[in-house]
């Protein structure tokens, strides 16, 4: 899904960097009215990113019809080339019937002159006759498995075609919820998205150092511990920084490596994501293949405290419907791809306005 330059531009002036992250407490806070336009905004977002996940859902979706379509075209063309093979044998058997002689050939046979001649005729009447029927029947047995292969494939079709209403739906929603921010950024003075875009500027710094900090724990912790390739490990959300090995850390190592690239819906890679294509692209380095879609992911995943957090779990936003997901990294943050204003950055995991929409966390199995 592409959203327009105008909205991208819009949202990013307002909302890069809503949540503070460490280093960042320096930075004055904003006035209380512009803490509310900025949450104001991120409620607007978040409901773009839930289109943006029912889209990246309806995507695989269609991948998958569209595989069963490629197929029962194949079959369609079959049974057409078929039919074509099995009337071109009719054709020619009619031809050959209505070449054979002015007289009907049952006739023939009745005015034989020698009776021997007559057994004959006879004998190659009745080859001709069921060769004629056995024709018919593969005619029609052809034409009917044509209509039921054809019907099968519009059925297909109709599917699909639903699906990409679909997406087209959700994408006409997340671009209409940008636009409301928009709209709320129109509303602001100048020297207001001035001061806003000072704390976004301040926030991204302190998330790149954070990254880089978490980054160099893991590099000296994987060199000081063996490896425990059998899943994610690390201390709890109330201990330090990360200090596993293995699938966690390199899952964890490319997350933080993306920090400051942009947010863009339905993107999973190699300089841009959304949340559900960071989460995804960083346990596929890991040699574990996630789906692309945030709540697919929380199913995926089994359900543990947020006590128990260990880097490389994934934490779950909005109830039931879960269409946000990101990285624990230890210290209670999470590395995610928050929105097209701030990009992929490092939050707090119960944060200022995430902890409204705090679901669970979620480990993966092995």
């Amino acid at each position: 899904m592409v959203l327009t330059t105008a909205v991208k531009s819009a949202v990013s002036i307002l909302v890069a960097g809503t949540m503070l992250v460490a280093g960042a407490q320096s930075v004055q806070a904003a006035p209380r009215d512009l803490q509310q336009v900025r949450l104001q905004v991120q409620d607007l977002q978040a409901q773009a990113e839930s289109a943006t996940e029912r889209f990246n859902e309806a995507q695989g979706r269609l991948k998958g019809i569209e595989g069963d379509l490629a197929g029962l075209e194949g079959k369609v063309a079959l049974q057409k080339r078929k039919l074509g093979e099995i009337s071109g044998a009719v054709d020619d058997l009619a031809r050959a019937t209505y070449t054979s002689g002015g007289i009907d050939t049952s006739l023939q046979v009745l005015l034989a002159d020698d009776p021997g001649q007559f057994l004959a005729q006879a004998a190659a009447l009745d080859q001709v006759a069921h060769a004629q029927s056995a024709s018919l029947r593969q005619t029609q047995t052809a034409r009917l498995r044509l209509a039921q292969a054809e019907a099968e494939l519009k059925q297909r079709q109709d599917v699909a075609q639903g699906v990409r209403n679909e997406m087209k739906a959700a994408k006409q929603e997340a671009d209409g919820r940008l636009a409301d921010a928009e709209r709320v950024l129109a509303g602001l003075e100048s020297s207001e998205r001035a001061r806003i875009a000072e704390l976004a500027a301040a926030e991204r710094k302190a998330a790149l150092a954070t990254a880089a900090s978490t980054s160099q724990q893991l590099n000296q912790s994987s060199q000081s511990r063996p490896s425990r390739p059998s899943g994610p490990s690390g201390p709890s959300a109330g201990g330090g920084g990360y200090s596993g090995g293995g699938r966690a850390a390199a899952a964890v190592r490319y997350a933080l490596a993306q920090v400051g690239d942009r947010y863009v819906a339905a993107a999973t890679g190699p300089s841009s994501f959304d949340c559900s294509g960071l989460t995804m692209s960083a346990w596929r380095q890991a040699g574990i293949s996630l789906p692309h879609y945030s709540y697919s992911q929380y199913r995926a995943t089994r359900r543990i405290p947020l006590s128990q957090a260990q880097p490389g779990d994934l934490v779950f936003y909005f109830g039931g419907s879960v269409h946000h997901v990101g990285m624990y990294i230890g210290n209670g943050k999470m590395v995610h791809a928050a929105n097209p204003g701030d990009g992929v950055i490092i939050s707090d995991v119960l944060g200022p306005w995430y902890n409204r929409y705090f679901t669970g966390v979620g480990r993966l199995a092995g």
